[in-house]
């Protein structure tokens, strides 16, 4: 005769949740049967040290080890993503494009943001083959910064709006984000950066742009855009 030992196996993690639940029982085992150590409340932020098949989860809330029901925990949004706080013009260091310029040319795309959330501006160029971002900025509230030194090409514009802008680094993937009143737009119109040539004279284009979202309704002087996804914004 054989003796077969099935072991039950817990995922280790140390992920952080947040307590959906008015109160939540901690527990000293897997089980209502178990004593109750302790109590949580509604919202409050727990690391989950190991996720039991059960259901019930090995949770640490300041230090009070025990158990409680995974029913109760959704995943902290906020879990993994640091907070940033860039100055107008500033973009984090990880983004994963090589900004161009020509210092050549001496034109802007002037951008005024209201005080409704913070934009980053992502500046695409439109290509034969496929579209590439050459810029991407971030400008505050209240602000007014200027994108100087375009290379020559048309363009047209992905603008995040939205408050608390926060990066996550996933292997060796960068992501940024808004994480509250996000939404995204893409423009229609084109900005036509290339040189107009007229005997011996060169003329040059700037733009002047105005932003804001006033009850989640972006607005723009004269600028043409469609709403799109956050993944789209990223791509």
């Amino acid at each position: 005769m054989f003796l077969i030992t099935i072991q039950i196996l817990s995922a280790q993690t140390d992920e952080k949740y947040i307590v959906t639940s008015q109160t939540l029982n901690v527990r000293n085992g897997e089980g209502t049967e178990f004593n109750v150590i302790g109590k949580l409340s509604k919202d409050d932020k727990v690391v989950v040290l190991e996720k039991g098949q059960s259901g019930w989860w090995y949770i640490d809330f300041d230090g009070i080890k025990g158990y409680v029901f995974s029913k109760y925990l959704i995943v902290d949004p906020y879990y993994g993503w640091e907070e940033t706080n860039y100055r107008s013009g500033n973009t984090s260091s990880c983004e994963n494009i090589t900004p161009k310029y020509d210092y050549e040319i001496d034109n802007y795309l002037r951008v005024n943001v209201g005080s409704g959330t913070d934009v980053v501006i992502k500046l695409m160029k439109i290509g034969s083959y496929y579209d590439e971002c050459i810029r991407i900025v971030y400008i505050r509230s209240k602000d007014t910064y200027d994108i100087k030194n375009i290379p020559e090409g048309r363009y047209y514009l992905k603008i995040a709006y939205g408050k608390d802008y926060r990066k996550k680094i996933v292997g060796s993937q960068c992501y940024v984000k808004f994480m509250k009143k996000a939404m995204y737009e893409k423009g229609t119109d084109i900005l036509d950066f290339n040189l107009t040539r007229v005997g011996n004279d060169v003329y040059q284009s700037s733009y002047e742009l105005s932003l804001d979202v006033i009850e989640t309704i972006g607005i723009s002087q004269d600028f043409k855009s469609k709403d799109i996804s956050e993944e789209e914004f990223n791509n």
